[in-house]
């Protein structure tokens, strides 16, 4: 772990050292495609815990080996996205944050030396501008195809830079920005951007006159700004002093060679070029989040005018796909650091998890303070409006440690009414990304209050003064058991047609395994609202529900999933 006080890895040579000194970094030296293989390897690796790996000898499409090795799986487990940002807990970045906004003045005052710690941190916040980066020590040719970029996925639109630095900026101020958006190969100097209308990226395309815009896709460089570039940073942080921040020291960056940008000096790879907001080419699909293909969209071509390296460059690289992924992790440990600055934004919030399960940006699982009655709604409200979150498809409130994944099934189970505990939102801001959407960046949410009745909710039986009396269900109230499904009904449930075997995880609580013919064709699965299977399976589905909810006679089942694998 390096020392505190120093910037914590200050280039991806530092970090790979780190790695191979700890025994977790494998080196393959023969010959790896870049196209599918080499992304196989690392899959087995992240969902076996396994190491980081680098491909000293990358195969290129055409059969050459590239000069510049390709690494994958840098930050696939929990303790590695930790040493990555040099922390030993999962919230002292966000401690620290809130440290600067609010500092203790009081205790400041009197104890003046506790204040150091602070002004270390502000003065690390401001970038430094140097002459000259490590990036810039080479000058590559202006081929993009000589990079060992890989492919991932067998249906995939090309090859992707996955854990790309796009460096923008704003055309008025100048304050730039660094997000992480796919970006899609066409030529040798063309790229496609894949920046989703939410992203600042998007934001300086849309404000951008009339011209070329500069755009740099940096590759590489310390963990403290691969993590800056996925952070849920205010609008008044910018990425590079969030990454001073990180590493307690002031962030390196360089002028661009042939674009009015900064980029950071210590990356290993920078690709320079414009875009021209007003033309788009078509991009993807790509091989996404939970095994789906996200669909193809138009989006902008970055021309290339540059590609520089340092004298050892390494290219990193990421792959997603059904959890658990490295991408996974990253946010994992995202949504850990910034649960301090949450709770100070949202004062209401006790507790939030994001699980990795669910890919750590469909499901939130919160707990609130609950002083007053639907207090816990309105803080899921304002959290569906927190950045990244409101990406959200649902958000359940809980009295419990929010993350007991089997506590939740007890409270969904106990506290939840459907005729009084669920919101569905529709017509909400969806991800891009997003395989269930029937509109692109549009569906519904659900939120599930499954915290206990308090004392002041109409349904408690002694509501406010001059309110009325709710009914609720004795079981809602605590005051009997949830009712459960009969044996017979089960019996009866399982004779249904295409259903192969079901389960009950509580009392209300039923999860069914089916194995529906004619499922959607994955190589047409990007058309999927003209796919005739796709229009059966669903069918299929809403004839077995109505069916179940038919055979539930006394209406005691409350939850029901339909699953497309085995139960264990």
């Amino acid at each position: 772990m390096p020392r505190r006080g120093i910037m914590a890895w200050t280039n991806l040579s530092r970090w790979l050292a780190h790695l191979e000194s700890k025994g977790e970094l494998l080196r393959i030296t023969e010959p790896v495609r870049v196209e599918l293989d080499a992304p196989a390897i690392a899959d087995r690796l992240v969902k076996g815990g396994g190491k980081a790996v680098i491909f000293e000898n990358p195969r290129l499409p055409n059969g050459e080996i590239s000069e510049i090795p390709l690494a994958m799986n840098l930050f696939g487990t929990h303790d590695r996205t930790l040493r990555a940002l040099g922390v030993k807990t999962n919230s002292e970045v966000g401690d620290r944050l809130v440290k600067l906004m609010k500092p203790d003045i009081g205790a400041i005052l009197k104890r003046p030396w506790k204040g150091f710690s602070l002004l270390k941190d502000a003065l690390s916040l401001p970038p430094k501008k140097v002459r000259r980066g490590a990036c810039q020590r080479r000058r590559l040719d202006l081929d993009l195809t000589k990079l060992p970029i890989p492919k991932t996925w067998p249906m995939d639109g090309g090859r992707f830079i996955t854990l790309p630095l796009v460096v923008t900026k704003d055309s008025k101020t100048g304050e730039h920005n660094l997000g992480m958006y796919r970006s899609q190969i066409f030529s040798p100097t063309e790229l496609g951007l894949h920046w989703q209308i939410h992203k600042h990226g998007a934001d300086h395309a849309a404000a951008w006159p009339d011209g070329k815009m500069p755009v740099a896709i940096c590759i590489g460089g310390p963990p403290e700004l691969i993590f800056s570039a996925i952070a849920p940073l205010p609008d008044n942080l910018e990425e590079y002093m969030f990454a001073g921040f990180l590493g307690r020291k002031r962030l390196k960056i360089t002028k661009a060679l042939t674009q009015d940008l900064m980029v950071p000096a210590e990356a290993d790879i920078v690709i320079e070029g414009w875009v021209d907001p007003t033309q788009t080419r078509t991009e993807g699909p790509f091989g996404d989040h939970f095994g789906f293909y996200s669909l193809t969209g138009q989006y902008p071509v970055m021309n290339i005018t540059a590609i520089t390296a340092r004298k050892n460059a390494i290219l990193p690289a990421t792959i997603v796909g059904q959890p658990p992924m490295e991408d996974g992790y990253l946010g994992e440990a995202i949504g850990k650091q910034f649960l301090p600055i949450l709770k100070f934004q949202h004062r209401d919030v006790l507790d939030l998890h994001l699980p990795l399960e669910t890919g750590f940006h469909n499901l939130a699982i919160v707990k609130s303070k609950q002083r007053y009655a639907r207090q816990a709604r309105k803080t899921c409200i304002g959290l569906l409006g927190a950045g990244q979150m409101m990406f959200l498809k649902i958000i359940v409130a809980t009295d419990e440690d929010p993350s007991d994944l089997d506590a939740l099934l007890d409270v969904l189970n106990e506290r939840v009414d459907p005729n009084s505990d669920i919101t569905i939102l529709d017509g909400m801001v969806a991800d891009a990304l997003e395989p269930a959407s029937t509109y692109e960046n549009l569906h519904s949410k659900m939120i599930i209050d499954a915290t206990k009745i308090v004392g002041s909710d109409p349904r408690s039986g002694s509501p406010l003064e001059g309110s009325p009396v709710e009914a609720a269900p004795a079981w809602r109230l605590g005051a009997e058991d949830s009712p459960g499904l009969s044996d017979t009904v089960i019996e009866e449930i399982k004779k249904l047609d295409d259903i192969e075997d079901c389960r009950m995880l509580r009392s209300s609580m039923l999860v069914v395994s089916v194995n529906i013919e004619n499922q959607p064709d994955a190589r047409v699965g990007a058309q999927w609202p003209n796919d005739k299977a796709r229009a059966n399976q669903i069918e299929k589905i809403n004839q077995l529900r109505k069916s179940i909810w038919q055979l539930d006679s006394e209406k005691r089942l409350r939850w029901l999933f339909i699953i497309d694998n085995d139960l264990d």
